[in-house]
């Protein structure tokens, strides 16, 4: 399956199937990479509960234009 995302649409993906979904997802431009590192380095920090803490990753986000919603 294939999807495109255009700049500043919302979306979100879940697992429906057995086994778990693989994704590889090819961003552009790029930026993900150094998303994923700042929240890799927030580690635990971005967690509340054992779930995301949306506040956190809005923080982090931010700096890359973007944003979580419940």
């Amino acid at each position: 399956m294939c999807v495109l995302l255009p700049h500043g649409v919302p979306h979100a993906l879940r697992n429906a199937s057995q086994p778990p979904a693989r994704c590889l997802q090819i961003s552009s431009p790029g930026g993900w990479d150094t998303f994923m590192e700042d929240m890799f380095e927030a580690g635990p920090v971005a967690m509340k509960n054992g779930h995301p803490d949306l506040d956190r990753l809005n923080t982090i986000g931010a700096r890359y234009g973007m944003e979580y919603r419940t």
